[in-house]
């Protein structure tokens, strides 16, 4: 039996950047024949497709300067300009800044509930252990809630907002600004609040480009693809792969989601597969569009907060990138949520196309040149009161024994790929003794 010190289960984004950065004895599993995971990107007739939109939202000056240098001259840096499609118009991101264009009514009702809920001695307190829904009408007023931040993330994580907790928000929700919203009600103004005001993507090659520069650090006889870790057996420190045969190992590092990695331990204590069976995500079924011709706008992404479209957000990958579509062309993303089982493909590829005629993206399903699908069975991690516990105990667990779950869904977060990238990097050095 060939036994490595060090083993990596999965070649998603984490994973990489930690083999990439480790000197010694390893062999990293990918059950694809492609390494990527969801950072994959496909060519289907001259368009370029990945799995959603996947960006490059960089803040920290380690990240910067590992993607500048992996893609080198391959990377483009956009300003953000994404929009919110609500009561038949197009409105600004953030919501809460821009009622420029809405209804009257609407917009009268965001700014006084905004200004209702900030004003000095009117601040409502909110306890720390307060849901998403009393935490957004708290913040925001009711208006702000009951037209955007309650329907949209109710639409994003399936889940009622009263069920979710306020541990993910951090960076992704930007904060009330009164004097912003102010400008953005009598005027259309860009505004730069908010975590990705600006961004980075490959110029060709999708997102998969920066998966092949990380890939091209690692010696190709580490890496075994289209093989996956099916059970982990950690008393005899064993790995029963997909193939049927068995390898030993001294640590594992997995960027699995931790649901799975609990589910394939062969000796994890019945209370704490409970813990891991109670963890709950959303899907995303992504499906994405070669469409003929170009819009009259460079938008990136919009929100689509209403009830009355099964889409959450659709977007422009070929205004991320102009070697996304051939010219005349635009490549269009679009995702939708769910748990569950997933529904009928035809079905709703006919609710994403009526979705897009109302936005006004396509005039007629014959604007459509070429498409191409993706499932992403998990997507969002969910939030609920379970889930910090659940995480904690999981991952002390497995820690205790070197098993390390790191990446987006190996740590069952709402991380960014710079997160995993960092992860990654991080484990190296701790599993090789550096740090810095």
């Amino acid at each position: 039996m060939e036994f490595f010190d060090t083993v990596f289960a999965g070649g998603g984004l984490s994973c990489l950047s930690a083999a990439r950065a480790f000197r010694q004895d390893f062999v990293l599993l990918e059950r694809e024949e492609r390494l990527g995971g969801l950072c994959r990107t496909d060519r289907v007739g001259g368009f370029v497709f990945d799995r959603t939109g996947h960006l490059l939202h960089l803040r920290r000056r380690e990240a910067r300067a590992l993607v500048r240098r992996l893609l080198r001259g391959n990377l483009g840096e956009l300003r953000r300009d994404a929009w919110i499609f609500s009561h038949g118009v197009y409105t600004r991101y953030p919501f809460q800044e821009n009622f420029y264009g809405l209804p009257p009514a609407v917009a009268a009702e965001c700014l006084y509930g905004l200004f209702a809920a900030n004003l000095p001695g009117r601040r409502r307190r909110v306890s720390p252990g307060a849901d998403f829904a009393r935490w957004a009408r708290a913040r925001f007023g009711e208006g702000v809630a009951r037209h955007f931040l309650l329907p949209y993330n109710r639409k994003l994580w399936c889940v009622s907002p009263a069920v979710l907790t306020t541990e993910w928000l951090g960076r992704f929700v930007p904060r009330p600004d009164l004097r912003a919203a102010v400008l953005g009600t009598v005027s259309d103004r860009q505004s730069p609040a908010g975590y990705n005001a600006t961004f980075l993507y490959p110029r060709r090659g999708g997102i998969e480009a920066l998966i092949r520069a990380l890939a091209r650090a690692i010696p190709r006889r580490r890496v075994r693809t289209g093989l996956s870790v099916e059970e982990i057996d950690l008393r005899g420190r064993r790995l029963r792969l997909s193939d049927g045969s068995e390898i030993g190992f001294g640590r594992l590092v997995s960027c699995l989601p931790l649901s799975e990695l609990a589910r394939r331990t062969l000796d994890l204590p019945p209370s704490l597969r409970r813990e891991a069976a109670r963890l709950r995500c959303a899907s995303v079924y992504n499906l994405n569009l070669g469409v003929r011709g170009e819009p009259p706008h460079r938008r990136h992404w919009v929100y689509l907060p209403e009830e009355r479209f099964l889409l959450y957000r659709f977007g422009y990958a070929s205004h991320f990138s102009n070697a996304a579509a051939p010219p005349g062309c635009a490549n269009v993303y679009t995702e939708f949520a769910y748990r569950g089982r997933r529904p009928d493909p035809a079905a709703l590829r006919r609710r994403v196309l009526s979705d897009l005629r109302a936005a006004g993206v396509i005039r007629s399903a014959k604007d459509v040149l070429v498409e191409k699908a993706f499932d992403i069975p998990c997507a969002y991690c969910i939030y609920d009161r379970h889930r910090k516990r659940a995480v904690a105990r999981l991952r002390r667990y497995f820690e205790a024994r070197e098993v390390y779950p790191i990446g987006r869904y190996g740590r069952w977060e709402y991380g960014s790929m710079e997160d995993a990238l960092l992860q990654g990097l991080e484990i190296a050095r701790r599993l090789q003794g550096r740090r810095g």
